[in-house]
């Protein structure tokens, strides 16, 4: 029997195992020969061990073989080639010391009592329950009830759980399982740092375990044109102790050895010598890995990493992304997406106007323009055609001033080449989903310059996309979006002015000579009458339409004249110190960008000069500019209030007003013009009743003008709760925008306040006036 319950115990088929785990058998005889106290010692040697063991070495081979991550079979196989191999030995030893009749487990007449075969492995059921568990906890995390993000209810458990698992593990104050854990912590970490040289020393993906590797390959289709691979972090299968911005590093160094690669097929003699520096860097970049210790601390793998990074960065990438082609494609960002060439946000507001106009021409005249707009269809030609219509109007623009040169032709040029705008795509991107950059959904104002959505995006050429990313495309996008609905805005209401018929009342003609004194001068009264009648029911709709006007430009140029420019002032002097004594001041060179041009002739023509004349030499490394430009980016963002749902939802709202607004005013125009041309004629039209149309128009416009000037007193109390808010937090928790990554501050700024002080002086004129 004791032969029959070491084999139980080692794993192999025994009667044992099955006996002593069920109800009690009358036609067992161990029912009958053991007492209680032998069945329950019988108990914990054959469940608690030997059931145990082979539970955990049978789940444990098929987790070998089949679990998809390679360090969860890594740690697998280590489980059944050391710890369950030990507690083989341990039976062997048991067993060799009661063939030897040792006296510490064979009693007087050679008796060997189950009490001291159950002491002999004393220590072992712990360790079997928490070795089970583990196996358990490797097929699925989640069979606990404890949810976690990024995994589904059942599958099983990634790398970066297992290792936080493991590391956990080392503290439960049993010294026994802290060494197992240790153990199978160095095991599985020795796994994953092989995965991760595989990216660091070479950018290829590893060969096994790819869909448990946080750096994650996705195919990108843009423009329905090309599609390319591209590579981005899913942060849930990052582990605890790699922290974000290591775990950008880490994407970065791969993304630039591809780039490296692919330079290397495109190129012959300037490649082998990129690529024979990159060989020579290789020794060095495998020693700081080699000198990692395991367990791996966070300190000591951020340096590693560090270092790898700024060798590659000082040596194999100086020649590959030089810092004039960052600063061409920050220009052509700053100038095209956040609108400092004003030229071209107007080119762009009126291709798309003019597109729309030449599409309803023959119903523009019967049907309201909001209706009409809502129910037409764009189509992507007619979209390309608006922005080929634009670059054609800044070319002509280009001819007639003599104030460009030819850097802004070559960066006119290179725009047109490299920005489309396009109807936004409604299927989902096929690339993985990153880390939670937008942690509330944001209010998108990409439906306004066209009926449906498009997007201004650019086609980031090879090896730029080391520095801008498609998160960061995205951004341009949206901010582009936002600036150019505000711009769109105050020149609809802008135009609204030239309406003269609407706005004042011009002097009566001479009444015709055949009529007699009496019926011409009572023509007359009767227009100035009416002429009376209309100005004093249009004045308030004047004078809200002259507030809204002021508004728009006011928070335009805020937001154009010196978030955006202060911004980019600061991040330049950053990317470039020794530029910054050669640019102008700030207050010199912001001007209204509401309404006009917002040309700066003096500012981008000199930069330009420096960038093409000279060589540009930044103190920075790529990954620190694609740090900190993210940085700078998430900053301008929430400057320009897009973070803020509350603002953005209510300026959404009051630009849907105003396009209702300029509709109804046009309308009106129409038919007025039409009233009294058939008032004064005699000539009517009995098809139409102009009168009863014009009185339901303005009772429109009268409503209209309430929902303008209610949004306009909303959103300057929105502008109130976050002046309020960001004063709190710069007094008593600091200015939370100004976030510091890799030395470089973004452009805090001073507030809103200036500007809620000039709309309230702009809110007493317009009382004054309306009353």
């Amino acid at each position: 029997m004791i032969h029959e319950l070491l084999l139980g115990i080692s794993g192999h088929p025994s009667p044992l195992l099955s006996s002593s785990g069920q109800a009690a058998d009358t036609n067992d005889p161990l029912q009958f020969i053991l007492s209680p106290a032998e069945k329950a010692l019988l108990h914990t040697l054959t469940q608690d061990l030997g059931g145990k063991n082979n539970n955990i070495r049978t789940n444990a081979s098929a987790l070998s073989s089949s679990h998809p991550s390679t360090v969860c079979r890594a740690v697998s196989t280590a489980i059944v080639s050391r710890h369950l191999a030990s507690f083989q030995s341990r039976v062997l030893e048991v067993e060799k010391d009661i063939l030897e009749q040792d006296a510490s487990i064979v009693g007087a007449y050679n008796i060997v009592p189950l009490s001291a075969i159950v002491g002999a492995f004393d220590g072992w059921g712990r360790k079997l329950e928490w070795l089970w568990r583990l196996v358990q906890f490797m097929r699925a995390p989640n069979s606990n009830g404890h949810s976690r993000p990024g995994q589904s209810e059942n599958g099983p458990s990634t790398a970066a759980e297992l290792m936080e698992h493991l590391r956990h593990s080392t503290h439960t104050g049993y010294p026994d399982i802290e060494q197992i854990a240790l153990d199978l912590v160095k095991v599985a970490e020795t796994a994953w740092l092989k995965q991760i040289s595989t990216w660091v020393l070479y950018g290829r993906h590893p060969v096994t375990g790819t869909a448990d590797f946080f750096i994650v390959q996705g195919s990108v289709n843009r423009n329905g044109l090309s599609k390319f691979d591209e590579y981005s972090i899913q942060y849930g299968l990052v582990p605890h102790f790699v922290t974000k911005a290591t775990a950008q590093s880490i994407l970065f160094i791969g993304k630039a050895l591809n780039h490296i690669r692919e330079r290397q097929n495109a190129l012959s003699y300037e490649s082998s010598r990129t690529s024979a520096q990159d060989l020579a860097l290789l020794p060095t970049h495998l020693a700081h890995l080699s000198s990692l210790e395991i367990p791996l601390s966070p300190t000591g793998f951020s340096a590693a990493i560090g270092a790898i990074r700024l060798s590659l960065s000082q040596n194999a990438l100086q020649k590959l992304l030089p810092m004039t082609k960052v600063m061409e494609i920050l220009r052509l960002l700053k100038d095209f997406f956040l609108l400092d060439n004003g030229e071209f946000a107007i080119a762009l507001i009126t291709a798309a106007d003019e597109r729309l106009i030449s599409r309803n021409r023959p119903e523009a005249a019967k049907q309201n323009l909001v209706n009409d707009l809502a129910s037409m269809t764009i189509k992507e030609g007619e979209v390309s055609a608006v922005l080929a219509r634009t670059w054609t109007a800044l070319a002509s623009l280009q001819i007639l001033d003599p104030a460009y040169d030819e850097v802004v032709d070559d960066q006119l040029d290179q725009a047109s080449e490299l920005i489309r705008l396009s109807l936004k795509s409604l299927s989902v991107s096929s690339t993985p989903s990153q880390a939670p950059l937008d942690k509330q959904s944001m209010i998108l104002f990409d439906d306004l310059l066209l009926p449906s959505s498009t997007v201004l995006s650019l086609r980031v050429p090879s090896p730029l996309d080391l520095f801008l990313t498609s998160p960061d495309v995205d951004a341009y996008s949206r901010i582009h979006a936002y600036l150019l609905a505000i711009r769109r805005a105050h020149l609809r209401l802008s135009k609204l002015f030239l309406l003269s018929v609407l706005r004042r009342d011009h002097p009566s003609p001479n009444a015709p000579i055949l009529l007699n004194q009496k019926i011409t001068s009572g023509a007359l009264a009767h227009r100035r009458a009416r002429a009376d009648q209309r100005t004093k029911s249009m004045r308030p709709i004047w004078a809200t339409i002259g507030y809204a006007a002021f508004f728009l430009a006011e928070i335009g140029e805020y937001f154009q004249g010196e978030v955006v420019k202060s911004s980019w002032s600061t991040f330049q002097s950053w990317l470039l110190p020794s530029l910054a004594s050669d640019m102008p001041p700030i207050n010199a060179t912001m001007t209204s960008s509401v309404g006009s041009g917002g040309r700066s002739h003096p500012s981008r023509p000199n930069s330009s000069r420096s960038s093409q004349g000279t060589t540009l030499h930044s103190p920075h490394d790529p990954e620190t500019l694609t740090q900190a430009h993210k940085s700078y980016l998430a900053a301008l963002t929430n400057k320009l209030l897009l973070s803020n749902s509350r603002f953005t939802s209510l300026l959404r709202r009051f630009m849907t007003s105003i396009d209702h607004l300029s509709a109804l005013m046009q309308r009106l125009n129409n038919v007025q013009q039409h009233s009294d041309f058939e008032t004064d004629t005699g000539v009517t039209n009995a098809a139409s009743n102009s009168a009863a149309e014009e009185q339901r128009l303005m009772e429109d416009l009268r409503l209209s003008r309430q929902k303008v000037a209610s949004g306009i007193q909303d959103m300057i109390d929105a502008l109130r709760a976050i002046d309020a808010t960001r004063t709190g937090a710069r007094t008593y928790h600091g200015n939370n925008a100004t976030t510091e990554s890799y030395g470089y501050v973004p452009w805090a700024g001073g507030g809103v306040d200036r500007l809620l002080l000039k709309f309230d002086y702009g809110a007493a004129e317009r009382t004054s006036y309306a009353e």
